[in-house]
């Protein structure tokens, strides 16, 4: 019994850390680039969405979490580029090049945000 509390109040706190952490809006995305613009807003919006799908995984003790290497986050960069391309009809070279260096560091985004889900779930 208790351990089923536990997991509720757990799933709870995660699902108000991600929540929380949409609408403060992406600082991680904002180490992109300072520029702001349509092409910026949409790879911040899907990285953002990415990292968190990614961070939820790994906090849950989800096998699906392991299913992700460079190679899976290198052709996600190149769908997000190209979607973000054919949804504002136009690109940036300069973003695209910072995008892609900042999801060579994907790893250290996504378990950024695991460390702090954790800590926000964190009893006081």
């Amino acid at each position: 019994m208790m351990h089923l509390v536990s997991a509720r109040w757990c799933g709870a706190m995660l699902a108000f850390s991600l929540l929380w952490g949409v609408m403060s809006g992406s600082a991680i995305g904002a180490q992109i680039s300072e520029r702001a613009g349509a092409f910026q807003a949409c790879l911040d919006a899907r990285f953002q969405k990415w990292a968190n799908e990614r961070a939820e995984l790994v906090v849950n003790d989800d096998p699906k979490a392991g299913d992700i290497d460079d190679a899976a986050a290198a052709k996600w960069t190149a769908e997000a580029l190209d979607g973000c391309r054919a949804q504002v009809g136009g690109t940036d070279r300069d973003l695209e090049q910072r995008f892609v260096k900042h999801m060579s560091r994907w790893r250290e985004h996504v378990y950024e945000l695991v460390r702090s889900i954790r800590e926000r779930a964190r009893p006081d």
